[in-house]
């Protein structure tokens, strides 16, 4: 899966320390677009169809949910400056260990659902309409930070955050 192995290059250390730096940007900014791409796809493309044709309505929306946890997460990583700096391992662990709990439960409930009551038409339409929606997100570069933020209820630019107050958090 894709996915994997873009958190396996942002995982990666060796003795250059410049390559890693230039994988880890260019596997952080593909792992956004995609992560976010997916995510809005699925929600705009099939969420939807799954809610009214299966009756999956608690699972999708515990599936939109976890999208929210992993913008998130996505944002803390985009939020590293440094990605050879402890905190940006530490994001990815966080990322990743969302992910992988998302994707167990999103393959046990809602495409379980979709396989036993869809009809394979609908199910291959579902996925020619999912695609096409991803992949023009991930053209508009929907993993750019601003917009992971947007996706986010109450997210704010770092610029517009006062760690030591944090009811001006709203």
């Amino acid at each position: 899966m894709r996915f994997e192995s873009l958190l396996r290059v942002l995982r990666a250390r060796d003795t250059d320390a410049e390559a890693v730096r230039a994988r880890r940007l260019r596997a952080r900014t593909e792992l956004a677009d995609l992560l976010v791409g997916h995510a809005q796809a699925e929600e705009s493309q099939v969420y939807p169809k799954v809610r009214e044709l299966a009756g999956g309505g608690d699972h999708v929306a515990h599936g939109a949910d976890e999208h929210v946890d992993g913008h998130r997460r996505l944002l803390a990583l985009l939020d590293v400056e440094d990605v050879l700096a402890p905190a940006f391992d530490r994001a990815v662990g966080k990322l990743a260990n969302s992910l992988a709990h998302h994707l167990d439960e999103e393959e046990r409930t809602l495409l379980n659902d979709a396989r036993l009551q869809l009809d394979p038409a609908t199910r291959a339409a579902l996925g020619v309409a999912w695609t096409a929606e991803r992949d023009r997100l991930i053209a508009a570069g929907c993993g750019a930070r601003e917009k992971v933020a947007a996706l986010i209820p109450d997210a704010r630019p770092p610029h517009q955050r006062d760690p030591l107050h944090h009811d001006a958090l709203g």
